[in-house]
């Protein structure tokens, strides 16, 4: 359970004067797109900045600065509510899909072999044999590895129970991730992404400020206990700093250059995304997501230095690489 100090509200009020008030509350936003201030009731909308917040300091130990933003994390919070963002939205996993096929064709793209807005269609549907995971559209972390055909009738009650919770979420909502509750939900079984492979490959996430990438997250060992992180600038060079553990390093991936193209491909046009991609270093690339806020603001880099540095790519003109 989630406390809210009085402190928290009365300075969110507070920055929310503060933007009205120096004139750095934005016009209307462009066509075919939604901010959160637009999304919301005036209520609602003090409650997600109010809670947003509360999370926030939580994590870092200060509240954001909603007119002043220094912060990669601030930026991030702030945007969360601010920032224009493309409808419909491509927080759907699904049209998220349409959106990289559009622009790069099929190939990047893992295999979708079902998807519906009611689970007890899957049956029915008769899936290939194989690794696949359900997921969700509507979300983050809505994911089951299942083996078929066996897991079909050995996890029947987890996957309805799963999927169920899924369907009726409004993840997000309460603390300013409003973009997952602007669209159907639904359920997919994908196809396993293991490049042959026994396991999970390396998640390269992408971060790009004005469609061009300036920094590179590399998580391994994904969905263990066991997940570490790297960073690296779009030449290699690594950058050592983490979240929670001890940084690591990975030896540069032979389709580096490859993976950049991919990523300000999707990312064109976009002030800010990150575009995390799966690959096996090699040769093989496959799209995960397009992810708008990351970490919901909440992830805690090992040095509040990298935090700002990351945080001034937010403006314009040439920037110094991170020291």
């Amino acid at each position: 359970m989630i406390i809210i100090e009085a402190s928290v509200a009365q300075s969110i009020v507070g920055e929310l004067g503060s933007l009205i008030t120096t004139g750095k509350w934005p016009e209307r936003p462009p066509a075919n797109t939604l901010r959160g201030v637009d999304f919301y009731s005036a209520r609602d909308l003090v409650r997600a900045l109010t809670f947003g917040a509360q999370l926030f300091k939580n994590k870092h130990g200060y509240l954001p600065k909603l007119a002043s933003p220094g912060t990669f994390s601030e930026h991030i919070f702030l945007r969360k509510f601010l920032a224009p963002l493309p409808m419909p939205s491509l927080a759907d996993k699904l049209a998220a899909y349409d959106y990289v096929k559009a622009r790069l064709g099929e190939d990047f793209l893992p295999s979708v072999v079902w998807a519906n807005d009611n689970v007890s269609e899957l049956w029915a549907a008769e899936p290939p044999p194989g690794r696949f995971v359900l997921k969700a559209n509507n979300g983050c972390n809505f994911i089951m590895f299942l083996n078929l055909p066996g897991d079909l009738v050995a996890k029947r009650s987890e996957i309805e129970k799963k999927s169920t919770q899924w369907l009726g979420s409004r993840f997000g909502y309460s603390w300013g991730e409003w973009q997952y509750c602007t669209f159907k939900p639904r359920v997919f079984l994908e196809g396993f992404v293991d490049f042959d492979g026994e396991n999970v490959p390396d998640d390269f996430k992408i971060f790009c400020f004005g469609g061009k990438a300036h920094l590179i997250e590399v998580d391994v060992n994904r969905f263990t206990n066991r997940l570490r992180t790297a960073f690296y600038d779009p030449s290699w060079k690594h950058i050592p700093v983490a979240y929670s553990h001890e940084p690591i390093q990975r030896e540069r991936p032979g389709n580096l250059d490859q993976m950049i193209r991919v990523a300000e491909t999707i990312a064109k046009d976009m002030d800010f995304a990150r575009i995390d991609l799966y690959s096996d270093g090699k040769c093989n690339i496959k799209f995960g997501e397009i992810t708008f806020a990351p970490g919901n603001a909440g992830s805690r880099f090992s040095d509040l230095r990298f935090d700002r540095w990351l945080g001034s790519l937010f403006g314009k003109g040439p920037h110094a690489p991170f020291q």
